[in-house]
């Protein structure tokens, strides 16, 4: 599960590029978490052409066909969740979580997380699970102190399937 904060004061600070590979007809890794402005590059390294692309909101691309050894770039530039998908193969599914700002972490197996460097102040706090719904709540950091928050996070089954760019279902490429 994803922890982050929202509406953090301050500039974030500039990310490397963040890398989801393509093998074995999978992306790898499936979720990527990075902030806003960030490049996310795509290299092929399947012996087989890709046609990665994306229809969400926060970052629509299409980077067309192309070939093992290559790589190409997405910057992501608004805040949300972009489904990524490939054109040619629907096994190959994604998730790039775009965040305003670097305050934000993975939880442990048991739940429980830490989120250093906050400054003092009171924010919107969300857990988000890329196969349910976010969950927001509220709060409030004081200096030199830790903040206890709880949040109740449920799976929720989301719908898998998923159509090639143009909207058409898959089954034409095997």
């Amino acid at each position: 599960m994803v922890v982050y904060l929202e509406n953090v004061p301050g500039t974030p600070p500039k990310q490397k590029n963040a890398t989801i590979r393509q093998r074995e007809k999978q992306f790898d890794p499936p979720l990527t978490i990075v902030v806003k402005g960030t490049t996310v590059d795509f290299p092929n390294e399947d012996k087989i052409f890709h046609n990665v692309f994306s229809v969400s909101r926060p970052a629509r691309f299409d980077l067309g066909l192309y070939k093992s050894g290559t790589q190409k770039s997405v910057e992501m530039k608004r805040a949300g969740t972009v489904d990524v998908y490939c054109n040619i193969h629907p096994e190959m599914v994604a998730k790039v979580k775009v965040l305003d700002n670097a305050f934000y972490t993975i939880t442990a197996a048991d739940g429980s997380f830490t989120i250093d460097g906050v400054p003092a102040g009171q924010y919107p706090i969300v857990a988000w699970l890329p196969t349910g719904d976010e969950v927001k709540g509220s709060v409030t950091i004081e200096a030199g102190k830790t903040a206890d928050v709880k949040l109740d996070v449920a799976e929720v089954a989301k719908k898998t399937t998923h159509t090639r760019k143009d909207g058409t279902p898959y089954g034409r490429y095997k």
